[in-house]
C-alpha cells in the first residue's frame, strides 16, 4: 500500500526521521511510501492478530507547532472514520503519541493502479477497467452521500486488491460538506493531472468534481496516457480550463463507442453536465459492461456453431437445431495430456471432438485415435453406465460435451434429428469395431 498525495506547491516536507519500533499498541516492521503529509508504514496490530497501515505526520518544527497542520492531517481521520464501504480503504484508529500523530487504516496487499496507467505498459481488459470504474463510482456516491468529498482522485489513491478489487484510500484533502471551515492555506488542492476546471478555479466542488477525476483515471487506465500532457502547471491549468478534452477513441479506435461516450461526459467542462452522481455513473458502466458480455457471448455463439457447423455429425442441422443442442451442451477445452473420460467413472454425457485429437486407453494402452468430428462416450450418454475406456487428448482438443438430462429439455424434432444421427453414427462405429475384431481372428 503506498501513500502519495500530491498538492500543488507543496512546501520541502520533512519525514520522521528516527522511527520507534511501536507506536501505541502497534508494531512498525517498515516503509510503505511517502507523500506531502507524511509517511505510511506497515504494522501490526498485536491485538486483533492483523497487518495494519500506520500514516505518521510530518516531523518538522512548523508542522509541530500549527494547530491548523494538525487539525488538516487529522482532517484525514475524521472523513475516512465516517465511511465504511467494501471499495473503501477503512480507517480503524487516530492519536498522538509522544509527539506523533497517527492514524491507522486497513492494509491492502496489492499495488495501486499506477502501473497499469504507463504508457507503453500492456492495457488491462476492457471488462476490468469498467469493474474498477463501476466499484469506485459505487464508492463515491456512498462518499458523497455522506456528504464527503474526496478531491483528489488519481492513479495512486486507489489500490487493487491481488484479487482485483478497488479501493480508494488518501481522504488527507478531503472536504466534509457541512462541516467545519477549513484550515488550509489559500492554494489549489490535489493533483494538476486530474483536476477538475472548477478545482482549477478554486470554484466550490461538488460530487461532479470528484466524477471528473475518476473519468481522468478512466482515460489513462484505457490509453496510458491522462487527458491533458503534463505540462507546465499554468499550460495544464489552461488546457483543463478550455480545452476539449481528448476522445479515448483518438488513441484507441478499437474501443466500444459507448465507452467513449462515457468517459467524454465524464471530462466535460460544465458539472451540470457530466453524470451527477457516482450512482448514475455505475448504472452507466454496469449497462455498458452487461452489453459487451451479452455481445461476447453472441460472438462465442456464433464462433461455437460455425465450428459444429464444419462437422460431418451436424450436416442436415439448422442452426436453430444447433443452437438447441448448445444450450444443452458445453463446448470444452482440454490441454494436450488432459483427461476427458476416465475409465471406471459414471457419467451420461457423450462429446464430439471439434478441433484436436485423442487417445482412447483401455488399461493405461492405447487402442483406439480419435480425430475431428470424432463421437466417443455414447455408451455412456444412454445408460449412464461405467466408462469402459479412459480417453485423454493427444493434442488441444476442442469437444462439444452433451448432457443426456439436458438434452430432454430439447424440441422433440430437433431430439429426433439428433438421435437418429447420434444412432448411425453409433451403428458405424460399431460396425468398425466388428470389423477390428474379425480381421484380428483370422
Amino acid at each position: 500500500m503506498t501513500e502519495q498525495t500530491a498538492v500543488t506547491e507543496p512546501g520541502q516536507s520533512k519525514l520522521p526521521g528516527s522511527i520507534p519500533q511501536r507506536i501505541g499498541k502497534y508494531i512498525l516492521r517498515g516503509e510503505l511510501g511517502r507523500g506531502a503529509c507524511g509517511v505510511v508504514y506497515k504494522g501490526f496490530d498485536p491485538f486483533v492478530q492483523r497487518d495494519v497501515a500506520i500514516k505518521l505526520a510530518l516531523q518538522d518544527a512548523a508542522f509541530r507547532d500549527s494547530p491548523a497542520q494538525e487539525h488538516n492531517f487529522f482532517a484525514e481521520a475524521r472523513a475516512a472514520g465516517m465511511l465504511q464501504h467494501p471499495h473503501i480503504v477503512a480507517l480503524y484508529d487516530a492519536g498522538v503519541e509522544n509527539n506523533l500523530s497517527y492514524i491507522v487504516m486497513e492494509f491492502v496487499d496489492g499495488e495501486t493502479l499506477v502501473p497499469l496507467c504507463r504508457p507503453k505498459g500492456p492495457r488491462i481488459p476492457l471488462e476490468q477497467v469498467i469493474d474498477i470504474g463501476y466499484k469506485c463510482a459505487r464508492a463515491l456516491e456512498y462518499a458523497h452521500n455522506k456528504g464527503v468529498l474526496h478531491r483528489d482522485i488519481k492513479p495512486s489513491n486507489v489500490m487493487l486488491t491481488r484479487d482485483g478489487t478497488p479501493k480508494l484510500m488518501d481522504f488527507s484533502i478531503a472536504q466534509i460538506l457541512g462541516g467545519e471551515p477549513e484550515q488550509r492555506p489559500d492554494s489549489v488542492l490535489g493533483s494538476p493531472l486530474y483536476m477538475s476546471p472548477e478545482q482549477v478555479r478554486r470554484a466550490p466542488l461538488g460530487p461532479q468534481s470528484d466524477l471528473y477525476s475518476l473519468g481522468a483515471v478512466l482515460f489513462q487506465l484505457l490509453t496510458g496516457t491522462p487527458p491533458f500532457a503534463n505540462a507546465p502547471i499554468p499550460e495544464l491549468f489552461r488546457a483543463i480550463r478550455h480545452d476539449p478534452a481528448p476522445r479515448v477513441r483518438s488513441l484507441r479506435p478499437d474501443l466500444p463507442e459507448a465507452l467513449s461516450e462515457i468517459v467524454a461526459r465524464l471530462l466535460l467542462k460544465d458539472p451540470a453536465q457530466r453524470f451527477q452522481s457516482g450512482g448514475e455513473l455505475a448504472i452507466a458502466l454496469a449497462r455498458l459492461g452487461d452489453q459487451l458480455r451479452l455481445a461476447g457471448a453472441q460472438t462465442q455463439r456464433r464462433e461455437s456453431r460455425d465450428a459444429l457447423r464444419r462437422l460431418h455429425f451436424f450436416n442436415g442441422f439448422s442452426d436453430d437445431e444447433i443452437d438447441e443442442i448448445l444450450n444443452a451442451s458445453t463446448m470444452a477445452t482440454y490441454a494436450a495430456g488432459a483427461t476427458i473420460i476416465k475409465e471406471g467413472e459414471v457419467d451420461n454425457a457423450c462429446y464430439i471432438i471439434a478441433v484436436g485429437s485423442a487417445e482412447v486407453l483401455k488399461g493405461g494402452k492405447p487402442i483406439h485415435r480419435l480425430e475431428r468430428g470424432d463421437c466417443f462416450g455414447e455408451i455412456g450418454f444412454l445408460t449412464a453406465a461405467r466408462r469402459t475406456a479412459s480417453v485423454v487428448a493427444a493434442t488441444q482438443v476442442l469437444a462439444l460435451k452433451i448432457n443426456a438430462t439436458l438434452m430432454e429439455q430439447v424440441s422433440r424434432d430437433c431430439q429426433l434429428h439428433f438421435y437418429k444421427v447420434f444412432t448411425e453414427t453409433l451403428i458405424y462405429r460399431l460396425s468398425l469395431t466388428s470389423a477390428k475384431l474379425s480381421a484380428l481372428s483370422t
